[in-house]
C-alpha cells in the first residue's frame, strides 16, 4: 500500500458516516453537476478539508466502493456524437454493477437543455422478467428498442461518496479509472488524477467544496467518463476535437504522477 492510499484510509476513518438509506435531500437524481480533474497527490488534502462538512458513505464497513460499468450506444455511436457536438437533450445508457454488494442497475442519464442531469434506473436481475423490464425501461426513456443498442465499452473505478444532507449536496470522488473494449480487451489504466463531481440542486458557490477550489487554483472542467473512454478505445475512427483540452490535462497529470513516483523511490 503506498503512502497516499494509507493516508486516504486513515482520513476516511475519521469522517462521520452514512448509509444509502440515510440520504433524503442529498439523493439528487435531478441535479446540476460541476466536475473537477485534480492531481492524485491532492486527495489527502481535500479529504482533510472536507471532513468537517461532509459525511462519507460506508457500506459493509468500507468507505471506498468498486464500480464496474458497461456503456451502451447505437452502432453509429450516436450518444457519443451528440455529446461531442454539444447537443443538449442528450442521453447516456449504462449498466452499473456495484462490485462490493453485487447489485446491478440499468441507468439512463439525460442532460436536458437547462443543463440539468436527470438519472433514472431500474434494478437488474438475472432472469427473463428482468430482461423484459429492461426492454420496457429503455423504450420508455429513449424510444429505442434495447436490441438497437450495443455495448460500446466497459470499465470501472474506485469511488468515495461524500454528502451534506443539510445543504443538500453530494461529492463523488473517482480514482483508479480503467477502460476496456466491449470484448474485454485493450485495458487502459488512468493514473495520476481523480475526478470530483459536485452534485447540487442548483449551482451555488457557497458549497464548502467549491469555496476550497480557488485557494488551490482549480477550476471546473468538462469531463465525461464515457466520452474519454470512447476516445481512448476508438480514436482512430471518431472525431474528438472537443475533448482535446481534457485529454491534454489528463496526460499532463499522468506524466506528473509518474515523475513524482520515480523521485519517491
Amino acid at each position: 500500500m503506498n503512502i497516499i492510499n494509507h493516508n486516504i484510509e486513515l482520513l476516511l476513518s475519521r469522517f462521520d458516516s452514512h448509509s444509502l438509506d440515510d440520504l433524503t435531500h442529498a439523493n439528487l437524481q435531478d441535479r446540476v453537476d460541476s466536475k473537477f480533474i485534480l492531481p492524485l497527490a491532492y486527495l489527502p488534502t481535500l479529504l482533510l478539508a472536507a471532513r468537517d462538512h461532509y459525511s462519507v458513505l460506508k457500506i459493509n464497513g468500507k468507505c471506498t466502493s468498486n464500480y464496474f460499468n458497461q456503456y451502451f450506444d447505437t452502432h453509429e455511436m450516436s450518444f457519443y456524437k451528440d455529446h461531442h457536438n454539444g447537443k443538449l437533450n442528450r442521453f447516456k445508457v449504462r449498466k452499473r454493477t456495484y462490485l462490493d454488494t453485487q447489485t446491478q442497475y440499468l441507468e439512463v442519464k439525460f442532460k436536458n437543455n437547462h443543463k440539468r442531469t436527470i438519472k433514472s434506473r431500474i434494478r437488474c436481475h438475472n432472469n427473463e422478467q428482468s430482461a423484459l423490464n429492461n426492454q420496457g425501461f429503455i423504450q420508455q426513456h429513449l424510444g429505442y428498442d434495447f436490441a438497437q443498442l450495443c455495448v460500446s465499452q466497459q470499465g470501472g473505478y474506485e469511488r468515495i461518496a461524500l454528502a451534506n444532507e443539510a445543504l443538500p449536496e453530494r461529492l463523488t470522488i473517482d480514482f483508479n479509472l480503467w477502460y476496456q473494449s466491449s470484448q474485454g480487451q485493450d485495458r487502459i489504466d488512468l493514473t495520476g488524477f481523480f475526478i470530483v463531481e459536485l452534485k447540487q440542486l442548483k449551482h451555488s458557490k457557497n458549497s464548502p467544496f467549491y469555496q476550497l477550489m480557488p485557494q488551490h487554483y482549480f477550476a471546473p472542467t468538462a469531463f465525461s467518463k464515457y466520452c474519454i473512454g470512447c476516445i481512448l478505445l476508438h480514436q482512430q475512427t471518431i472525431k474528438y476535437n472537443r475533448f482535446k483540452p481534457t485529454l491534454m490535462k489528463l496526460s499532463s497529470l499522468t506524466q506528473s504522477n509518474q515523475h513524482t513516483a520515480l523521485w519517491s523511490h
